[in-house]
């Protein structure tokens, strides 16, 4: 067993690697040899501070290129702030945990622990760019960019892999944060990046406009979405009912979680639309919000276009919406397969006796 943290992830993973990874995950997928279990939340009161609750939520996928099995898991305290975001954190804000477990599908055995950190960032940015390049026009080469964290930066490192960008504009609350943003990215990609004071001024005449926040509603307003545009989003949380009307054209990445409304004993939906077990009493559970609506539509997957089952861009002029969800499972196994191969190859992490991990008890 090895245990890979994000400084030994960051050493082998970088986008062009993230976006071959995740494709080879999803042709698996396309011949019928990879598969996912969607996400599933679980919910507890924390005893503490009425505003907050724990959350943790799982995922799992299987892909043959790389022969692994995935489990992702994560654990967190949420509190809803009046800025209408969200803080995450575990044990103290500032502070997270998620973890990969890797296994060999050829006999079972347990390969790594993988902090996921570093890893989501980057499965997440290059699933976006995977579909910017199906949906995307061909010239393609302004970002309008609403969020300036770490999201937002695999984003645009995504996005400058699959389309000749040349400009983007960001914009974030916090001045500081969004003029660090541009200056880290315009040296990184080599291109115009300017930080903006409204979110109008990001999206207004974008070819490609992108949402990478932690907010827990509408970011920008459809209107400012130019004819023949891009967008792509993290979370559903993201968008609203106008920008979902005026696209003309809609995908999502894949299955996110349990479908709303699916005959499950004891099954909610909740914060994200994300289906979950709750646990505490009835004034408690009123604190976690509910999953809006316009969170839960179906639309044809990425693989649907992929292989002509659903239409793609087909005018210069349509405006084409990209979600970003689903297929976690799935996403982890790959780019986590690579990572952990190319890890071995380099020598890094932490190693454990695999013994330690096996047993004699048929559990």
């Amino acid at each position: 067993m090895i245990l890979l943290r994000n400084a030994d992830i960051m050493q082998v993973l970088d986008m062009p690697i993230t976006i071959e990874s995740l494709r080879a995950g999803y042709d698996d997928l396309r011949r019928g040899d990879a598969a996912y279990v969607p996400r599933i939340d679980l919910w507890s009161p924390t005893g503490g501070d009425d505003d907050d609750y724990y959350q943790s939520g799982s995922m799992s996928g299987v892909c043959r290129s790389y022969g692994v099995a995935a489990v992702r898991i994560k654990s967190a305290v949420l509190k809803w702030l009046d800025d209408g975001t969200v803080e995450r954190f575990c044990r103290e804000p500032g502070t997270h945990m998620g973890i990969i477990l890797l296994f060999a599908t050829r006999d079972g055995v347990p390969l790594g622990i993988l902090q996921d950190g570093y890893l989501q960032h980057m499965r997440v940015g290059g699933a976006a760019g995977i579909g910017a390049d199906l949906l995307a026009r061909a010239d393609a080469d302004t970002v309008g960019m609403v969020g300036s964290g770490g999201m937002a930066e695999t984003y645009l490192r995504a996005l400058a892999e699959v389309r000749p960008l040349r400009s983007a504009r960001v914009f974030s609350p916090t001045r500081d944060n969004r003029e660090a943003f541009a200056a880290r990215m315009s040296s990184e990609l080599r291109i115009d990046v300017q930080a903006v004071d409204t979110p109008e001024q990001a999206v207004r005449n974008a070819a490609i406009v992108a949402t990478a926040t932690d907010a827990t509603g509408p970011t920008f307003d459809a209107d400012w979405v130019a004819p023949g545009a891009h967008v792509t989003c993290v979370t559903r949380r993201e968008l609203g009912p106008p920008l979902l009307e005026r696209s003309d054209r809609i995908v999502q990445l894949g299955v996110n979680s349990i479908p709303y409304g699916a005959d499950v004993p004891d099954m909610e939906w909740r914060a994200g639309a994300n289906a979950a077990y709750v646990t505490g009493q009835p004034e408690e559970r009123a604190r976690i919000p509910s999953g809006r609506a316009d969170e839960r539509g179906a639309y044809p997957t990425l693989l649907d276009v992929e292989t002509g089952r659903a239409p793609g861009r087909t005018d210069e002029s349509e405006i084409t919406l990209f979600i970003t969800t689903g297929t976690q499972g799935l996403q982890f196994a790959s780019v986590a397969g690579r990572t952990f191969q190319l890890a071995v190859d380099a020598g890094l992490g932490q190693h454990f006796p695999t013994d330690w991990f096996l047993q004699d008890i048929r559990s």
